[in-house]
């Protein structure tokens, strides 16, 4: 955050037309929503300090163009897919290959090969994964979770007679996916499915403390 409002300072009196340099822009981009507040804060605490060698009317052009630029290269991710077809599932292999810190899935049932391959992998790139699946579904034909299990993976279930049917996941804290697609090839290729992936955090949040709830509730496999 320093970075940026150092160049934000630097660059006080041309802000309005700058071309914002991409080394920046990666840098608002990877922000959590925490630290875009922070980053305000810290602006506005800045801004108090202008007092002393610019105007009033320069300080509030300054402060609304900084806010422009933050909230125009903020992470936003709000798109909806559907299926048949290959949208949904390339969708999910990039939200996993572009993971940094931890991606939490719970997910009615893993079949597919190339999908629980890029999972594993994430997770030997030191990325916490955590996975919350069905109990039938566990040893059923096909089923992948086995192998991440192995894997070292953490994975857990349910024991009841009724279906944990739920699919959904959260990557990074920031990405909720959630729809019906069921992470199979028959849900690629032929079933009329759909996703939803959302940065908004107050979505975000809600699927985040679900699957912490369940984490707590469900049982090791």
């Amino acid at each position: 955050m320093k970075s940026i409002l150092k160049y934000l300072s630097q660059n006080f009196d041309n802000l309005a037309d700058i071309k914002v340099n991409a080394n920046i822009i990666r840098k608002i981009n990877r922000l959590q929503r925490v630290d875009r507040i922070n980053l305000r804060n810290q602006i506005f605490k800045k801004a108090a300090f202008l007092e002393e060698t610019k105007s009033k009317s320069q300080i509030v052009q300054w402060l609304q163009n900084s806010f422009k630029i933050i909230d125009r290269y903020s992470f936003h991710f709000n798109n909806v897919y559907f299926s048949p077809g290959h949208e949904i599932k390339a969708t999910i292999l990039k939200l996993l290959r572009d993971a940094n810190s931890s991606v939490d899935l719970c997910v009615f049932t893993i079949t597919d090969n190339e999908l629980a391959k890029e999972v594993i992998t994430c997770h030997r790139r030191n990325i916490k994964v955590r996975i919350i699946t069905d109990d039938e579904k566990v040893n059923a034909k096909g089923s992948e979770i086995i192998k991440m299990e192995r894997a070292g993976i953490p994975v857990k279930i349910d024991h009841s007679h009724y279906h944990m049917h739920n699919k959904f996941g959260i990557i990074d804290h920031r990405i909720a996916i959630t729809g019906s697609f069921n992470w199979t090839y028959t849900a690629t290729k032929h079933n009329q499915e759909n996703l939803l992936a959302t940065s908004k955090f107050e979505i975000v949040k809600q699927y985040h403390d679900e699957f912490e709830r369940l984490w707590l509730e469900m049982f090791d496999f």
